[in-house]
Order: C-alpha cells, then sequence, then structure tokens
C-alpha cells in the first residue's frame, strides 16, 4: 500500500477483502463501524488507530462493481485499489476486468492480495487463472510451505517508487524463507500439488453436500475456491453459530481440529478425508437430531463461539 501511494502520489485506497491488521485498513471503521463486518470481522473498534485516517480507506463488496465505479466518481483522491482476486466466491460478470478498467482509468496501481489464493489453485495465483494482470501482487506463506515468507511483486515503473520510501528489515539477509520458497514451488511444479488441493477440496465439498442431504441437514457448500473448501449452516444466524460450536466440539471428541472450512494441503490423501467424513456423518446425525429436539444448546459443554472479534484475555 504504501509503495503504491508513493507511486501515485494520493492517500486513498479503495479497497475489498481482507487485508491484515495495520493502521491504514484497520481505519476504515473509523468512517463507519461497520465497513470491515464482510471483510474481517464484526464488532472491531479500531482503537489505537488515528483518528486522522478517517475516510483513507474504503470499502466495496467483491462482484459489486457499481460500490467501486460509485467511490472513485465521488472521491479524486484514491491512490490504489486493492482486491483478493477470489476467496469464497469466484469474479461474476468480468468483475476483476472491470476492477482493472477502472484501475487504469484512474491512473492508479491495481494490488491483488494473493496472501490465501496465491499457490493454491495453481503456480501462481488467481491473476493467472482468471488472466487478468494486475500492476501489483502480494504472496505470503502459501508459497513456502508455511515458513515465514512473503513477496511483493509488480511492475518495475510502480515497484521503483519502493526507492524513494524508508522500507527496511531486520531479516534482509535471512534465507530460510527464500530457500523454503524456492524448494516449494520446486515440489509444486514436479508433484502438480494444485492439481491435487483442487482435487481433495472438490471430494471434501462434494462429501459434505452428500451426507448433509442424508442427513436432512440444511448447510451451504462455497466450492469457488477448492483449495479453502467452506461450508455454512443455513438455519437462523444465532443457531447457525450454535451448531457450529458443537460441530467443532463433537469433531474435537473424535480427535479431529474441525471447523466449517478446510485449508487443504499436499498431505491430506483421500484415506484421511474418508476417516473424517465417517466421523462428520455421526456428528451431522447429533446436530440434526439436536435441531430437530430443540436440544443443541443443551449439548453444549461450553460458551456458543463468538462470531465477531472479542478479546480471550
Amino acid at each position: 500500500v504504501r509503495i503504491a501511494r508513493a507511486h501515485s502520489k494520493k492517500d486513498k485506497i479503495a479497497f475489498c477483502g481482507y487485508h491484515g491488521w495495520h493502521d491504514w485498513y484497520l481505519s476504515a471503521n473509523l468512517a463507519d463501524d461497520k465497513n470491515l463486518d464482510g471483510h474481517l470481522l464484526p464488532g472491531l473498534e479500531p482503537h489505537g488507530v488515528p483518528r486522522a485516517l478517517k475516510g483513507t480507506s474504503i470499502p466495496f463488496n467483491y462482484n459489486k462493481i457499481e460500490e467501486l465505479q460509485k467511490i472513485v466518481e465521488n472521491d479524486n483522491d484514491i491512490g490504489a485499489i486493492l482486491v483478493e482476486p477470489i476467496k469464497h466466491h469466484k469474479p461474476e460478470n468480468n468483475f476483476l476486468v472491470e476492477v482493472k478498467k477502472i484501475a487504469d482509468d484512474l491512473n492508479v496501481p491495481l494490488i491483488f492480495d494473493e496472501v490465501t489464493s496465491g499457490f493454491r489453485i495453481n503456480v501462481g495465483g488467481a491473476h493467472e487463472k482468471y488472466g487478468v494482470y494486475p500492476d501489483v501482487v502480494v504472496y505470503g506463506k502459501g508459497m513456502s510451505n508455511g515458513f515465514p515468507m512473503a513477496a511483493i511483486v509488480g511492475k518495475s515503473e510502480i515497484m521503483d517508487a519502493a526507492q524513494t520510501s524508508f522500507i527496511s528489515s531486520t531479516y534482509w539477509t535471512e534465507r530460510i524463507g527464500p530457500t523454503a520458497a524456492f524448494a516449494t514451488i520446486n515440489k509444486m511444479r514436479e508433484k502438480n500439488v494444485p492439481e491435487h488441493l483442487c482435487k481433495i477440496g472438490q471430494l471434501i465439498g462434494n462429501k459434505w453436500k452428500k451426507i448433509a442431504e442424508e442427513n436432512e441437514l440444511k448447510i451451504e457448500v462455497m466450492a469457488d475456491f477448492l483449495p479453502l473448501i467452506t461450508f455454512n449452516f443455513s438455519y437462523d444466524e444465532e443457531l447457525n453459530q450454535a451448531v457450529k460450536t458443537l460441530f467443532t466440539q463433537e469433531m474435537l471428541y473424535r480427535g479431529f481440529l474441525a471447523s466449517t472450512s478446510v485449508y487443504v494441503s499436499y498431505c491430506h490423501t483421500e484415506e484421511n478425508i474418508e476417516k473424517y467424513f465417517e466421523n462428520v456423518n455421526d456428528v451431522f446425525k447429533i446436530i440434526k437430531n439436536a435441531i430437530d429436539n430443540n436440544n443443541v444448546y443443551n449439548l453444549l459443554k461450553g460458551p456458543v463461539a463468538h462470531k465477531g472479534f472479542k478479546r480471550l484475555t
């Protein structure tokens, strides 16, 4: 974000998605305390974020190109546009193409945050899958098999702006992260790891649907980004959270640390998935019976997991 601002000489950021915990991002909630509800967490209060940043980070919703159009029509100080190219839903109606057009028309950098999507659906990122190439791409530890590593990749005319800003690190000479990244990328290419991640993700999504139908349980599976496959219970909001808590509790009793999302890894095998779903089937039966008998809360051994932001200490 700082590099993009240094290049454009403008202060404000139009963004969509989750982009960490830094001041520039959390400042979105200074203008409206619900701005980050659909991007980060509901209920987040930006304590410690300078109030002078109010109005400098402006959110728009994924696949809602009209929201971004309205932002740029009403503000001539947008210095960059930042999006997650895919998360739980795929782009519709040429969404990414239209975002790029707007950035190009404004002559400001388009940044794709591929910390989640990078090196999972392919060796690279979602921008390659959809053929929309931003000015800057940000990657995280998905490229290094979990070792601490990040990379900012961009067009030279934009990245050169970093030379005009002070950007430093204690770990400039640290080599573990880059070494892990090179080894991981080579392994991904050699073993076609992204294909495996998508295959297992598809298997998980199909099995969730099948077992839910067999148990007459209402769920919605979000399978547009297969390496991060997710399902939600489809009841009222309060009951959904209680049922989700019950699912985690009962899976823990069976030896699985499980919520309603799975980050697929190369270590996941079809045998692992079969074992997992033997237990999911048992837990879905318990949940269905608890819902039918209005007994969900009685089965919980602790409080319902909080949905929004809440300090534990």
